[in-house]
C-alpha cells in the first residue's frame, strides 16, 4: 500500500473507488449520512472529482493497493489556521489493515506543511468507529453540532486536533 496526493490522471481510479466503496457499504452505512444514488452519481462525475482536485482549498489524498485506488482523504481549508479533514473512506473489505491510519498520518503531515495550527473533523454522532479511531490518533471529542448534509438533518460529533508541534 502507499498513500499520495491525487492528481487528475487518477481521477478515473477515483471514480471507480468511491462506486465500489458505496456499493460495498450501501446507503445506510456510517459515513455515507445523507448520500443519495444522485449524491454518488454526481461526485462521480469526471467534472466534479476533477474540480475537486484542482481546488486551491482542498487536498485529496489516495491509497492504492497496485493501481486500485482503496481509500482516500480530503483536506478542506477553513480558514488560514483551520482545516477540516473533510473524510477518510477506505472499501470496507480492506478497513482494519492501517488504510485509514496511513491517509490520516499523510492528511495531517500534510496539513502542517501547509501551515494549519488546528485540524477538525465531523461523524455521525453515532458512529462509534470512527468516534474511536479519531480519538485514539490524538483528537478531542467537541460538541455535538447537527448540519443538513444533501437535505438530511445528521447529528454529527466534531473532534479536533492540534497541529503544533510540541518542543
Amino acid at each position: 500500500m502507499r498513500v499520495r496526493e491525487a492528481q487528475r490522471e487518477d481521477i478515473e481510479g477515483l471514480r471507480k473507488f468511491i462506486l465500489k466503496a458505496w456499493n460495498e457499504a450501501g446507503p445506510e452505512a456510517l459515513g455515507w449520512s445523507g448520500a443519495s444514488e444522485e449524491t454518488i452519481s454526481h461526485i462521480t462525475t469526471f467534472n466534479f472529482l476533477k474540480e475537486l482536485i484542482d481546488n486551491n482549498d482542498v487536498r485529496v489524498f489516495i491509497s492504492l493497493d497496485g493501481d486500485e485506488v482503496v481509500g482516500f482523504s480530503t483536506n478542506r481549508r477553513i480558514d488560514d489556521d483551520l482545516v477540516e479533514l473533510s473524510g477518510i473512506v477506505v472499501l470496507e473489505s480492506m478497513t482494519g489493515i492501517g488504510i485509514g491510519s496511513s491517509l490520516l498520518e499523510l492528511s495531517v503531515s500534510m496539513a502542517r506543511v501547509d501551515g494549519y495550527l488546528s485540524m477538525v473533523v465531523k461523524t455521525e454522532s453515532f458512529n462509534d468507529r470512527a468516534i474511536g479511531f479519531y480519538l485514539s490518533k490524538g483528537f478531542k471529542q467537541g460538541e455535538i453540532v447537527e448540519e443538513d448534509v444533501e437535505r438530511t438533518r445528521v447529528m454529527l460529533m466534531t473532534l479536533s486536533l492540534s497541529l503544533k508541534y510540541i518542543s
